[in-house]
């Protein structure tokens, strides 16, 4: 008899222990499966796999949104838009001849001053579709509506790769007209013309705004619609092709005194 009640003792400690280390095992596998998870529910069988163009031009994980907003820091459209402008005729000399010396010609697209990715579409937008500051270089903006192909106009002048040679241009006998320096007044005190033609310069802040160069630096990089006081000139937007041959207008030459 006591052997018996010492047998249900032992057998309903065994029965304890087993019971006590199941629902141990149980809750330790519950919380594993949690920590591995995230405590998020698993995914729907209906979830379709990515592709391998998805791949390509996602990024997927923690880092996926790294550099979302950088550009958008390093804008160039915080500068201070009423600090004084004091170009002298110096300034304005240079500013056109280094304007001038990434040209062919006057009115010709401005060649590219740095390498590009020849290869494929060039990432020009990324900087120059609103403009950046990186320390003492300036991207300047676009001066006309945004085009994807950038290469279409706009060539690389001088490879700035090490080692590299850059071919002589051909050569011609093509010489091109100079830029205008001024444009004309109505009456003294009266804004200037536009002394260039208008098309694919629509954004005047491009080169007159605030990261402009300061010989051609607007003193006024505040007021919004610059063509309610400067007027394009008729002679430029205006004229009729037979006028062509006619250029430059009186107005702009250099022996018109």
């Amino acid at each position: 008899m006591k052997d018996a009640r010492s047998l249900h003792v032992v057998l309903a400690t065994i029965i304890a222990i087993a019971a006590v280390g199941f629902f141990s095992g149980v809750r330790g596998t519950e919380q594993g499966v949690a920590a591995l998870r995230g405590d998020s529910p698993l995914p729907s069988a209906s979830v379709e796999a990515r592709s391998y163009p998805d791949m390509r031009e996602r990024a997927y994980g923690p880092n996926a949104d790294m550099y979302e907003g950088a550009f958008t820091r390093l804008e160039a459209a915080h500068a201070d838009l009423f600090a004084p402008v004091e170009p002298s005729e110096a300034d304005r000399e240079a500013a056109l001849e280094k304007r001038a010396s990434r040209r062919a010609y006057d009115g010709a697209p401005p060649t590219i001053p740095h390498r590009i990715e020849q290869l494929g579409a060039p990432d020009c937008l990324s900087c120059h579709e609103r403009g950046l500051r990186v320390a003492n270089l300036t991207a300047p903006r676009m001066s006309h509506v945004r085009y994807e192909s950038c290469t279409q106009c706009h060539v690389v002048g001088d490879d700035p790769r090490p080692l590299t040679e850059t071919p002589p241009a051909p050569e011609n006998s093509f010489v091109g007209m100079a830029s205008p320096r001024r444009g004309a007044r109505a009456y003294e005190g009266a804004p200037p013309t536009i002394p260039h033609p208008t098309l694919m310069r629509s954004e005047c802040a491009s080169c007159h705004g605030v990261h402009g160069v300061l010989g051609i630096r607007s003193t006024h990089p505040y007021r919004q619609s610059c063509t309610q006081c400067h007027a394009p000139s008729a002679e430029l937007d205006q004229r009729a092709p037979k006028a062509l041959s006619a250029w430059p207008p009186p107005s702009m030459r250099a022996d018109t005194p």
